[in-house]
This record gives C-alpha cells, sequence and structure tokens, in this order.
C-alpha cells in the first residue's frame, strides 16, 4: 500500500484544496468527481483527475482504492452521495474513510455507515480561526499582533 496515495472525492472548493495541498506535500492524488469541469480544474495539479460515479462500487475498483492510505469524501451539497459513495468504499474493501460532514447528525449518521473519522469544517475552522485570534496558531501570530506590524 502506498503510504503517500489518496484518493479524494468531490472536488469542490474543499476537495480540491485538498487535492491541491496533498500533491504539494508530495502525495500522489487520485481526484475523482462526476463533472468534468471540477476534474478539469484540477488535473494539472494532482497524479490522477478522472470523471467517475463514486456511488459505483464497479466504478470506484477502477482507481485502485485498496491502494490508497485513505479514501476522502469531500461531497459538500449532497449528503445522499456522500452516503453512497461512503457505502460503496465500504463495499469495495477500503477500511480508512474520512468524510465531510456539515452538521452533528450528518457526522453521526456517516459515522454509523462506517466513516473512520468525520470532519464538520465549519467547526474544526471555528476553532482553529478562535485559537489564532487569541494566540497564534501554526507559526501564525495573534490577529492583534498581525495588525500591528
Amino acid at each position: 500500500m502506498a503510504q503517500s496515495r489518496y484518493l479524494i472525492i468531490g472536488l469542490g472548493r474543499f476537495g480540491a484544496a485538498l487535492a491541491e495541498s496533498l500533491a504539494e506535500q508530495g502525495a500522489e492524488v487520485i481526484a475523482i468527481d462526476r463533472d468534468m469541469a471540477m476534474v478539469d480544474a484540477v488535473k494539472q495539479k494532482v497524479a490522477y483527475a478522472i470523471e467517475l460515479d463514486a456511488t459505483d462500487p464497479q466504478a470506484l475498483l477502477s482507481v485502485d482504492p485498496l491502494k490508497c492510505r485513505a479514501a476522502i469524501v469531500a461531497i459538500g451539497e449532497n449528503f445522499e452521495a456522500t452516503v453512497l459513495t461512503l457505502a460503496a468504499l465500504k463495499e469495495v474493501g477500503v477500511r480508512d474513510i474520512v468524510a465531510r460532514s456539515r452538521s452533528a447528525r450528518e457526522s453521526r449518521i456517516l459515522q454509523a455507515v462506517g466513516a473512520t473519522q468525520v470532519i464538520e469544517l465549519e467547526f474544526e475552522m471555528g476553532r482553529t480561526f478562535g485559537k489564532r485570534l487569541i494566540g497564534g496558531a501554526e507559526g501564525q501570530p495573534a490577529l492583534g499582533q498581525a495588525l500591528k506590524a
């Protein structure tokens, strides 16, 4: 299994940014989306960008997801597609699946379906930004310090 190969499903703002970030750090990224325009937007930045229906287990097998360190389901607005994609990944045997959630309720459902980790982006970003405002985070100065400079 390639420790630095990731499967990103859903190439909206979050998925595309994650795919690009991983690729910049040397990871091999397989980026997939149903929308060819989204695929085109990242194809020069990742190892593989493919138009694919990730809710179809047979289609998923074509990208060899079992050789990925993790699959990240970054679908934003279509919760049904997120659940079906998660189920398809579990069906083909993917063990490490990270799923994007928009609420605590969605998080509970995604965990019940089999996500090994769930990320509530707005919640996570709010906590991270709050820490940055107060005292800086990850090498960033606190907001007040940045304004004084």
